[in-house]
């Protein structure tokens, strides 16, 4: 099997075995003391451009800062798990388009046929330029040379 439909039917594989996270999301936590005891809560957090003032048009000044989106509950949690589950499926399938996207980059640079039949196409139409002004060259220098005699008296007989 070629590494490509491999990799394709990996990533097919991972979104059928479970649900995929957002991309941009992560899980973010909170420490809470009661009681004297420390307490972990977890939650999903998704990244979300924040703008100030006049600079909504420039991305450049703008911050990211997370939202959340779900509370997740203790590390014991069964929604805690299964967002992790969640977050390593999608990371694994980022890691695979991006395998598959060198894969396509190698077999472009590999292949530089396409490249010299557009270079052969592309030297025919300038040869074929190159002869067609030569040839108007020669037109009009015929031309001038009618007109010029055509401009000098004729000779009586």
């Amino acid at each position: 099997m070629p590494p490509e439909l491999a990799i394709k039917a990996r990533i097919a594989q991972i979104r059928a075995s479970g649900t995929v996270a957002q991309p941009n999301t992560w899980i973010g936590y909170t420490h809470i003391n009661k009681n004297g005891k420390k307490y972990t809560y977890y939650r999903l957090v998704k990244a979300v451009r924040i703008y100030k003032g006049n600079d909504a048009d420039n991305p450049s000044k703008s911050q990211v800062k997370g939202k959340m989106v779900k509370y997740l509950g203790t590390a014991d949690s069964e929604a805690y798990k299964e967002m992790q589950d969640a977050i390593a499926r999608r990371n694994e399938i980022q890691r695979l388009e991006r395998k598959l996207q060198s894969l396509d980059q190698e077999v472009s640079v590999a292949q530089p046929k396409k490249r010299q039949t557009k270079q052969a196409a592309l030297t025919t139409l300038v040869t074929d330029l190159v002869e067609k002004v030569q040839t108007l060259v020669e037109e009009l220098v015929w031309i001038k040379r009618e007109f010029v005699l055509q401009l000098e008296p004729n000779p009586i007989n």
